[in-house]
């Protein structure tokens, strides 16, 4: 019925060839109209009118071009709650009260539009009658102009329907959308809904979450070019591809792979057609479990299991289980079997004090009453009897303890025959040490002074070794001083010298010549040679070192040796603005730190290196810290390590020289740290 009338956008409303008092003025316009035959039979057209209307299953009024009523319906009249002879010639706007659903505005009324501009209005909803007596409606609406022969506007016909049910029906469908959008994008596993061609149409909260993309990246795209297309499986394609022709479906399909930004996942999917949604057919919801952490805790639960049932059948004690509600053992292990002479089988069943372990059954109940209180019993020292009649003393100690939805008491039984001997043994041997101990308190006071004499001794040649060292370690730096002015005063000039000569010789050869270019090579030889000289002078004793100290020397040292080897590096002098320090502690310090770099250059393959040179009252540290591969500091030397380990003796010798500690923290893949630490006394460095 509704669909005879269209709403906004769909059929506009045909104008009716109705004239109320204006006679068909020719033959065609009869014909056009099928009130003519009627109005020629003597018809009243209004009676006419009426009639028509009687029968409509829609309402309608009809208005005149007052905007006046003038025809009602038996419809309009039961929903406007006006009889027809109550609203014939009252304003339409008194009759058909309407106001805007959300907002509850009055809206204007449609036969007024229509008598103002001539055209029709479309069906329109959102619209609430309000009935006379107060009922409310929710309607579709819609009018059309009624013109004479001439095509002048007389009046105007309004129908309209009760779209109630149809409006809860649609919020229905609507809430019910919204209620399964919400469990959707409220689900923990991810979901995907693919279209006949496998493309994603939409995907959940989850999705995008678990595999950290977006919807931009996603929606559009076959689920085979998504991430690193880790979903490019021939398998999982023909099961897809099955689904909408075959009406099929597919559960648990593995796929283990390494997906971009979560790294290596084990992913479980199922697949199912989804009914039709608005009109759209053909789409296929994809649900993604990720069972990763699932299958690592039953890998670690069988493990746990399968390292229990060793531990229960190799434990070099007795075990019983014994069910707490009918104090019988369901299990025993293979220690304990063998201990009392009893079968697996034959200790099944039995209750504990059937196997000896209590002397007769109320001991053992109350046993179980005690360990049903506490949780626990304990017996230091219980007879127990063998299936031979043998008699051995054991140490018994009980728990209860949960396993799922059941309660377990365990027994461990413990032979104590052999600890009971081995104390009656250590009680006589101690009596018998008791006595040596003070004939041998007269021999260790007499040692206690011979080795008070060879610790005097050694500690003062220990005293002579490193003042030797020290001279030693002076006179090298001495050594590497006068070495490294020769090689940069002498060797240095002497090679500027060539390089000077070798210039005035190429300049006066011609250009281009063999010899000319063999001059240039030559020339950028001898430059390399003078840059390697002046490096390995600085190696030897750099002369910032002395002239204007250990902060200095080393920020040249460090932006130097980051240059040579490409790896960034960080340096910071920290409190050493005070003055300077001693000479054997800055160029103990100076050492130390070189040949920590240098180990990192060999050895660590690192990618950043930081130097913090600091003072503190009382102290002054050097920290090298490298982010390389580290090394095991507990080897011995020559375990694959040998160079390394010599460069850490002569650090830690060096720091000992001047009072100083060194501590090297290190581990494979941690990096390694390098800190020297030198007490100063009052008055040192001022």
């Amino acid at each position: 019925m509704s669909r005879s009338v269209s709403s906004p956008g769909r059929y506009p409303l045909r104008e009716t060839c109705v004239r109320l008092h204006v006679a068909l003025p020719d033959s065609a316009a009869r014909r056009r109209c099928p009130m003519a035959a009627d109005h020629q039979a003597g018809l009243d057209p209004a009676s006419w009118i009426r009639a028509a209307l009687a029968d409509i299953g829609m309402a309608t009024i009809v208005a005149d071009a007052a905007g006046r009523v003038l025809l009602m319906n038996p419809v309009a009249e039961s929903m406007t709650g006006w009889p027809h002879h109550e609203a014939s010639a009252q304003p339409v706007a008194a009759v058909f009260r309407i106001e805007q659903e959300q907002t509850r505005e009055p809206t204007t009324n449609p036969v007024e539009d229509v008598l103002a501009t001539g055209s029709a209005v479309g069906l329109t909803d959102h619209t609430v009658l309000i009935a006379r007596g107060g009922r409310e409606y929710r309607i579709d609406h819609g009018a059309a102009p009624i013109r004479d022969a001439a095509g002048t506007p007389v009046g105007a016909v309004l129908i309209f329907c009760d779209v109630s049910e149809r409006q809860r029906a649609v919020r229905g469908v609507e809430n019910a959308r919204a209620f399964a959008e919400g469990i959707v994008q409220t689900v923990r596993e991810p979901l995907l809904v693919l279209d006949a061609d496998l493309r994603v149409t939409s995907a959940n909260r989850s999705f995008y979450l678990t595999f950290a993309t977006t919807a931009e990246e996603t929606e559009g795209r076959s689920l085979f070019e998504l991430g690193k297309s880790q979903w490019a499986i021939p398998q999982l394609r023909e099961l897809l591809e099955e689904i909408l022709p075959r009406d099929s479906h597919f559960d648990d399909f593995e796929v283990d792979g390494e997906f971009e930004s979560i790294g290596r996942r084990s992913m479980v999917l199922n697949a199912r057609r989804l009914p039709p949604v608005g009109g759209i057919l053909g789409l296929i919801l994809l649900a993604i479990e990720d069972a990763t952490e699932r299958r690592r805790a039953i890998a670690a639960l069988e493990l746990s299991e399968v390292r229990y049932r060793r531990l229960f059948e190799t434990a070099q004690d007795g075990i019983l289980l014994v069910d707490p509600v009918t104090r019988r053992v369901f299990d025993a292990n293979p220690f304990l079997a063998d201990l009392l002479g009893y079968t697996h089988d034959e200790l099944v069943g039995k209750e504990l004090w059937e196997i000896g372990l209590f002397k007769d059954i109320e001991s053992s109940k109350t046993a179980f009453r005690t360990l049903q209180e506490n949780g626990y019993i304990r017996y230091e020292d219980l007879p127990l009897g063998t299936k031979n009649g043998h008699q051995i003393e054991v140490e018994f100690v009980s728990n209860v303890y949960d396993v799922g939805e059941k309660r377990v008491i365990q027994c461990n039984i413990r032979d104590i025959t052999d600890r009971k001997r081995a104390e009656d043994a250590i009680r006589a041997a101690h009596a018998q040490l008791e006595r040596r101990v003070q004939e041998r308190t007269a021999e260790l006071a007499h040692t206690n002074g011979t080795l008070t004499d060879e610790i005097t001794r050694r500690k003062q040649a220990e005293a002579d070794r490193r003042e030797l060292q020290q001279r030693l370690t002076t006179a090298q730096e001495d050594e590497r001083q006068r070495i490294a002015r020769e090689l940069h005063d002498q060797l240095g000039q002497h090679l500027t010298a060539l390089g000077l000569g070798l210039k005035v010789v190429k300049d006066t050869t011609p250009d281009p010549s063999p010899a000319r270019e063999r001059l240039q090579a030559l020339q950028g030889l001898t430059d390399r040679i003078g840059q390697e000289v002046h490096h390995l002078a600085l190696e030897l004793r750099p002369t910032a070192l002395d002239d204007i100290g250990l902060q200095a020397a080393l920020a040249n040292y460090a932006e130097g040796w980051s240059e040579r080897s490409g790896i960034d590096m960080d340096f910071h002098g920290i409190g050493l603005d005070e003055g300077r320090l001693p000479a054997s502690i800055e160029t103990a310090l100076y050492r130390v730190v070189q040949e920590a770099l240098t180990n990192v250059l060999k050895h660590a393959a690192a990618r950043r290196v930081s130097v913090v040179l600091q003072r503190t009252p009382g102290q002054v540290s050097a920290v090298v810290e490298d982010d390389g591969r580290g090394f095991d500091t507990d080897l011995p030397v020559g375990f694959g390590a040998a160079e390394r380990r010599l460069g850490v003796l002569g650090m830690r010798e060096r720091m000992a020289l001047v009072g100083g500690t060194l501590t090297i923290e290190s581990g494979g893949g941690r990096g390694t740290t390098v800190i020297a630490r030198v007490p100063l006394v009052t008055g040192e460095g001022q």
